[in-house]
């Protein structure tokens, strides 16, 4: 592992800093790493990368500043990944959009309109160790149906994952601010029963990345939005096929 992620960084064009940056931060926001999951030390993070502390001291600054870990000193202490909604707040103020303004359903209606972008991005890109991660997670999709929250944790990862596999740093960008402010802003929602349905469609929206087949792409993509709650309509209020609705809490209306 360690070998692998020593040449991954030295066939960077960037800096070795921001090449390690970029590949932690590809771990995280596939959410093969939990938020407040201990990364390692910077010992560890040395060791596993082969570089030197400073390249170590800067990557974690990078990653800081753009609020996915934080840093701990002390015993016990190291680089701990931070949430989805601390991912937010940091993105919103380097991107410096009027966040203020914005609603869930804004978001739902520019994340729909990149994800045919992402996913041709994808399927230029990607390699069979990454088809084989992506079939893991849908796997997981289908193991987790009966369970509503885990399965939207799942399909967080799904999507997170296939991001990372784009090139266009602006649009992978957006693309994960805009999962990360869905995600913490529907925590609060209530989701119908998960269909079987939901995760065949993941899976022939995967074939189609495969194969590279724009059409099918297409195709799987519309079917995916007709079967999904989070449309920019059922968060406005214009209702759904499926039933959205917020959680109730103690003292809540």
């Amino acid at each position: 592992m360690q070998r692998a992620g020593h040449r991954a960084l030295g066939d960077s064009r960037v800096t070795r800093a921001e090449a390690l940056a970029r590949t932690l931060e590809s771990e995280i926001v596939s959410a093969s790493l939990s938020p407040g999951e201990r990364i390692g030390t910077k010992g560890d993070l040395r060791q596993r990368f082969g570089v030197a502390v400073a390249t170590i001291n800067e990557a974690v600054r990078l990653m800081e500043m753009r609020g996915l870990v934080v840093a701990r000193p002390g015993p016990g202490g190291g680089v701990f990944v931070t949430s989805a909604s601390a991912r937010t707040s940091a993105s919103q103020l380097i991107l410096g959009f009027n966040w203020g303004q914005a609603t869930l359903a804004d978001c739902v209606e520019v994340r729909l309109a990149l994800e045919p972008l992402i996913c041709r991005h994808a399927s230029r890109n990607h390699r069979r160790t990454d088809m084989q991660a992506l079939t893991r997670i849908l796997d997981d999709m289908e193991e987790s149906i009966r369970n509503r929250e885990a399965y939207f944790h799942v399909n967080w990862r799904f999507h997170r994952k296939l991001a990372t596999l784009c090139h266009n740093v602006p649009l992978q960008s957006m693309y994960l601010l805009l999962c990360d402010f869905l995600e913490s802003g529907l925590s609060d929602f209530e989701f119908d029963v998960i269909e079987p349905q939901r995760v065949d469609v993941h899976r022939r929206l995967l074939d189609a990345i495969d194969a590279g087949d724009e059409r099918a792409i297409d195709a799987a993509l519309h079917e995916h939005m007709e079967q999904s709650p989070l449309t920019a309509q059922s968060l406005s209020g214009g209702g759904t096929p499926a039933t959205l609705e917020r959680r109730s809490r103690p003292g809540s209306m």
